[in-house]
């Protein structure tokens, strides 16, 4: 009876964790098949088989704004990709170790010079450009910011990344900004998917760089008592996968998979 039963105590010291990942992040985290994929999914998927033990983590796609409302309220524990912003996400903390450095980057048509409308004060006679993100990104630089502020540009919030591209070669937008692989890749998709091309776009200026991570809930409602138990578990766990060719191996299966447009 002894030996039944401590199998069944074990089991139920096994926490069940639910990642919550971007549902439109491709080649990161996205939706194919029904099915989560993406670089960062597979990271988290092969840190978790060596925690396994104490913890099942699940990971849930969603659109990034309902993720990160999900984690501002404390009814999901960690989502990813995020940036780290102390200030405009209070709500999140803390981060993981970083998973990837992500270049984000302006694309813009080739009769577009986004710097003239960042360094150019506001006129008349001057109409500001289009410029999409996808919704609840924050990756504009001060620059950006100051002109958006000026009325220089105008910021297009759009669901996604193939939203936005398909608005750039449209031209609903003048520019999208986004992470440079990111966007390449969706580029690479819809150009062998359809008779589309974007061989008038080109990479107009680097906004920022920074790193993505696993972002926490910090909210005070939150009830996840193994949170900090995870937390650290997590971080040990892929730093482990990064110390071997276990990283760069998930790396290489998806920009090898689909190789990026110009």
């Amino acid at each position: 009876m002894l030996l039944l039963y401590l199998p069944a105590v074990q089991g139920k010291s096994i926490e069940n964790v639910i990642i919550l990942a971007d549902e439109n992040y491709p080649p990161y985290s996205y939706i194919e098949n029904g099915r989560v994929k993406g670089i960062y999914v597979d990271f988290i998927k092969e840190a978790s088989k060596l925690i396994a033990s104490k913890y099942k983590v699940t990971i849930v796609a969603l659109p990034w704004k309902r993720g990160l409302q999900e984690i501002k309220e404390g009814k999901s524990l960690a989502i990813i990709p995020p940036y780290r912003h102390f200030k405009d996400r209070s709500y999140m903390w803390p981060y993981s170790r970083a998973l990837m450095k992500e270049s984000v980057v302006a694309f813009c048509h080739e009769d577009i010079k986004l710097e003239d409308f960042i360094t150019r004060k506001k006129t008349r006679n001057v109409k500001p450009l289009t410029i999409g993100i996808n919704a609840g990104y924050i990756i504009l630089s001060q620059q950006l910011i100051r002109a958006k502020n000026v009325g220089s540009i105008l910021i297009s919030e759009n669901k996604s990344t193939l939203s936005n591209i398909l608005k750039l070669h449209s031209r609903r937008i003048d520019c999208y900004i986004n992470d440079k692989v990111s966007t390449l890749w969706e580029f690479s998709r819809v150009s062998k998917q359809s008779s589309k091309n974007f061989d008038n776009i080109y990479e107009s200026m680097l906004v920022m760089s920074q790193t993505a991570h696993i972002g926490y809930t910090n909210s005070k409602h939150h009830h996840f008592s193994y949170k900090d138990d995870f937390v650290k578990s997590m971080d040990e766990a892929l730093s482990t996968l990064f110390s071997s060719k276990g990283a760069q191996n998930i790396i290489n299966r998806y920009l090898q998979k689909q190789e990026p447009a110009r």
